[in-house]
């Protein structure tokens, strides 16, 4: 149906909300320094596979994903001797929050004899759909405002002229703590860890016009 459209409206609109993380990262960084290429992989499946052993009693042993390993020598300055080698690699281990219970396999972790660096990053496991929420938040709002400012001139709302939207998440995922793999049996000097998820401020804000008819 044919419309007569005699100008348009312009309305921006912010959203800012909290939303709860829905998936905990734990991240291992495996590393270590021998005096052969040999060793340093020997080091590194030994490490791993006690890992693997700590995530094995909460079903997480499959979703250990290491990636990116790395081995090179270390020399003299002067004459290039070759006296050891380095090795890193990474490994993460990804799951819902609501299906794990993260103290426990943070402490698994810890206690598992492993020399791995340690941390527990939360996050949205869906980005996308968080942002899109807030897009139509920002518009809803918009509209009522606009339909406001239509109603005061004597018109009402058409179609969309035009929409824009930016979005600012952060990183929409914090890291809560990090620490040293530590001995079994040991704490490592940090004390208790507290594994609750924080929630994660996120905005959107919508630039909308509408068509006045």
């Amino acid at each position: 149906m044919a419309t007569d459209k005699t100008g348009y409206v312009s309305v921006g609109a912010r959203i800012e909300d909290k939303v709860m993380p829905d998936r905990v990262i734990f991240s291992i960084g495996f590393g270590g320094r021998f005096d052969t290429k040999e060793a340093c992989l020997d080091d590194y499946n030994a490490d791993r596979a006690k890992v693997a052993a700590a995530l094995a009693p909460f079903g997480l042993d499959d979703e250990l994903t290491c990636r990116r390993y790395t081995c090179y020598a270390q020399t003299t300055r002067k004459r290039a001797i070759i006296v050891g080698y380095d090795y890193y690699a990474y490994g993460t281990v990804a799951a819902p929050v609501d299906s794990v219970d993260c103290a426990a396999v943070w402490a698994a972790l810890n206690t598992c004899g492993s020399h791995a660096d340690m941390n527990i990053r939360f996050e949205l496991a869906d980005e996308r759909a968080a942002e899109d929420v807030l897009i139509a938040r920002a518009v809803e709002r918009a509209r009522g405002n606009a339909q406001a400012l239509a109603a005061a001139a004597g018109t009402k709302l058409g179609g969309i002229k035009h929409i824009s939207y930016n979005s600012r998440p952060g990183d929409y995922g914090t890291v809560y703590c990090a620490a040293m793999g530590a001995p079994d049996g040991a704490s490592g000097g940090l004390g208790e860890t507290v594994l609750d998820p924080e929630p994660i401020e996120v905005e959107c804000s919508a630039d909308v016009e509408w068509w006045l008819e």
